[in-house]
Order: structure tokens, then sequence, then C-alpha cells
């Protein structure tokens, strides 16, 4: 097996978690469309997804069961069939539109009938999979029981591997040299798509692609709050100037964002993002293992309220808090705002984002932490008091 990244994690480990957490909710195969989780246990890549944009060829999935005497199938159209064979340890790729008539849904009830679970629970992920894709595998396997397996995956990815984390640790450095093109291509007179560019062609030199398109914002356009660059607005002296990026190294993400000031901040500005600098640092301070999820973000809200920022937004300025996982993505990973009594274990990854929203600007950073056994290891070594 040769991916593109040539990359190589420990599959078996994987699947076994996977099927463990299958046994757990009663499933007796897992329908598996969504990229991430088909490179997590697969090691084939595809980025960005053809599914769920469109339903040829993506719409064809990898399929896992739970009895470990039955080795996963990953259905693919021919289209993609050699890229698959190269990039996965998998030996059973199957074809559905060569030498065969059937159509996707019905090669997959062929394939499930084959193994014996056609009449049994089948999970699928919710989170991912069209309305289409459900409807045609239901009239396909009309005595199967169709469960949401998205969870599954979510808990099997949470905690990091080794491994993993060093990707991301890559990918963070990456970004961050990006965020620093953007901060030195920042000048008056230059436009946001120029910063969006600079930072876009410093991710791809350095071996990464991006993982959303870049956002940047700058004067009264960063009261977008999420925007991206525009080619007409220029920025202007004193003008805060808003970047939230990310780049994808080897599969593995990283989400940073810092707000910064071309030429003078106001003193309002200031106080700010002073305030937004204690909170964050508390909050580092603050995460470690055993806390549930919502515990942080109900402290970043409560530290954002005594400073001043309520969370009505119909007063300025509000507070936003953000609290996601970073890994695979496609853009946050587990755990997330759905997800607010998951435990923090050591090995997850996060994103955190304390900000606030001026009528006429908003200022916000992110940084992308490690939890550790005793707190957490912070993987940013940009500055972000930039105002």
């Amino acid at each position: 097996m040769a991916n593109i990244f040539d990359t190589s994690f420990d599959y078996a480990s994987r699947l076994t978690k996977i099927r463990r957490l299958m046994d757990e909710r009663d499933l007796d195969c897992v329908l598996v469309h969504k990229w991430p989780n088909q490179y997590y246990v697969s090691g084939f890549y595809q980025h960005l997804p053809w599914y769920p944009l469109t339903t040829h060829p993506g719409e064809a999935p990898l399929i896992i069961f739970r009895d470990e005497g039955k080795e996963p199938v990953f259905v693919s159209a021919y289209l993609i069939f050699n890229a698959v064979k190269e990039g996965t340890w998998i030996d059973d790729v199957r074809a559905y539109d060569r030498g065969s008539a059937l159509g996707v849904y019905d090669f997959v009830a062929e394939i499930l009938k084959e193994k014996g679970v056609a009449g049994g629970n089948v999970g699928i992920e919710e989170d991912c999979c069209t309305h289409n894709t459900i409807t045609k595998l239901k009239e396909a396997l009309p005595k199967a029981q169709f469960k949401n397996a998205a969870v599954v995956f979510n808990t099997a990815r949470v905690v990091k591997e080794p491994a993993e984390i060093e990707l991301i640790k890559e990918s963070v450095a990456i970004a961050e040299a990006a965020m620093q093109v953007a901060i030195d291509t920042a000048k008056p007179g230059v436009s946001e798509i120029e910063v969006q560019t600079a930072a876009e062609i410093e991710m791809k030199r350095l071996g990464a692609i991006r993982e959303v398109e870049t956002m940047c914002q700058a004067g009264a356009r960063t009261a977008n709050y999420r925007a991206f660059a525009s080619n007409w607005n220029k920025i202007a002296e004193n003008d805060l100037v808003m970047v939230d990026l990310g780049c994808i190294h080897k599969g593995y993400g990283s989400d940073i964002t810092r707000t910064w000031a071309v030429g003078t901040a106001t003193d309002e500005q200031k106080k700010i993002a002073n305030d937004l600098y204690r909170i964050h640092e508390k909050l580092l301070a603050f995460i470690k293992p055993g806390l549930k999820y919502h515990e942080v973000s109900d402290l970043a809200r409560e530290e954002l309220a005594s400073a001043g920022y309520q969370s009505d937004k119909m007063d300025f300025p509000f507070q936003k808090f953000s609290l996601h996982g970073v890994g695979l993505g496609p853009f946050h990973d587990p755990p997330d705002s759905h997800t607010k009594d998951v435990i923090l274990e050591a090995g997850m990854v996060l994103s955190v984002q304390p900000s606030m929203r001026h009528e006429k600007y908003s200022i916000r950073f992110e940084d992308d932490v490690i939890i550790t056994t005793d707190g957490i290891e912070n993987m940013n070594k940009l500055p972000r008091e930039l105002i």
C-alpha cells in the first residue's frame, strides 16, 4: 500500500476499536461514506470529496463488518478503482460499475446478502449521508434496520495516536508559517485577496494544502466575523486585519486565527484584546483531563460576561467562544458543541477560540492545544498579542 501521503498507521488496532464500538451499539455492519473516516480505517484519502456533493462516484461506501471473520469491502466506481487499490491495505475492492448491471445501492445490498447481514442492523453516517442515499439503501435492503453510526467514528477518532499528534504539530507549524506571511504581506494599500493568496502559496510551498479557503478581512469587514477575502477591500493605515486559516498536512489539519493592527489600534481595541488574552490564558490553565467539554465553554462564557461581553447578540460588543476538535476534519473534528458531556482525555486535540464582535469590527484568535496527562500543550508559537 502506498497512499498519496505515504502514511501508514496501525490499521488493525483501529479496526478492532471500531468493531468494539459497533458491538456496543449492536451494529452488524457500517457503510462508511465520509472521506476522513475512510482514510482513518483504510488509508485511502480523497480530498475534497465527491460525496455528498455529487452521487457519482463518491456514493460507493467502504463496508466494515462487526464479525472479525468478515474482512472489510471497499466499494468503488471504476473511475477511482486503481487509486483505491493503490491507497488501501484492504484486499477486497470491488467496482460496482464494471462487469455488473447493478446500481451502487443494489450492488451494496448483494454484498450484505453475501456476508449474511442484509437483514441486520446497518450503520450509516447520518451526519453525512444524503436523503437520496438513505432512501435508496432502504429500498435495496427492505429487511435491514438502519442506525446512525456517526458516533462510532467520532468516538474512535477523538483521542489521537502519537503518530497523529506529530502530523498535527507539523500542520500547525505550516499554518503558523502561512500566518506569518499573511502578517508580513498585510500593508496599507494591499487587498485582502493578496494577503489570502500569499498565505495559501506558503502552505503549498511547505507541502500542505488549505483545509478551507482562507478567511481574510480588514477594517470594517472584520465585523463580518467570518468571511472570505474580497478583491476590492484594501487595507488602510490602522486597520485591524483578521485571518483564519488551516491547512491539511498528510491528511491532518490545523486551525488558527490571529487579529492584528496594521499601524496603531484604538484604546478600545487594545482593551478588548487584552481582556481576551487574559481570559484565553485562564482557559488554557483550566483545561485538563477529566473535565466535561461544557465545563470549559461554560467558564469561557462566564469570564467573557464578567469582562462586559454578554452573549445577547442584540447588544454590542458581544462574546463568541468556540471549542472544537482538530484532526482529520473535514473542517472540525470531535468533540464539539454537539457532544457537551464528552469527558476530556489526554491525547485529544482542541482549538480554543475566544472572541468579541463589535458593531464595527471583531477581534478573535485561536490556538490548537493537545490535552496532556495534567493539562495542555499549546502547539502555537506565533504570538497572539498583536494589538
